[in-house]
């Protein structure tokens, strides 16, 4: 999580040099920096731990939604789906924990983000400058 983290920092800066949309910047240059939090501060680390995580999880699912900014295609729309899975799911919890219990939770947040970051550094290496 640490050296993620740190990458998407140095990725951040390079974005918002490039697309100057704070509308996006701002959520991920925040996941990125809550990103490298987790990698600081392990699980047993209270309560640092669980602000950097809730953190992450927030700032990636509202950076999955506003990329639509400055992505176009099928991958704009994916991209609000991730972000609103993540966040809709992360903000009733209470309700899918007893059911799929902590881990399947958090699986359920964190990858919609994972799949979302994976397809716009795709997009953005095939984007044509």
């Amino acid at each position: 999580m640490l050296v993620t983290g740190l990458l998407l920092l140095v990725a951040a800066f390079y974005l918002h040099k490039q697309v100057k949309k704070y509308f996006f910047s701002i959520p991920f240059f925040l996941f990125a920096i809550a990103l490298t939090g987790v990698g600081i501060f392990p699980g047993n680390i209270v309560p640092y731990h669980g602000i950097c995580a809730l953190l992450t999880f927030t700032m990636g699912g509202l950076s999955a939604i506003t990329s639509f900014k400055i992505i176009s295609g099928p991958l704009r729309y994916i991209s609000i789906v991730f972000g609103f899975i993540a966040l809709v799911i992360l903000f009733t919890a209470n309700n899918f924990i007893p059911v799929i219990g902590d881990g399947g939770t958090e699986r359920w947040v964190a990858y919609p983000v994972v799949l979302w970051l994976t397809g716009f550094g795709g997009y953005l290496l095939n984007e044509k400058q």
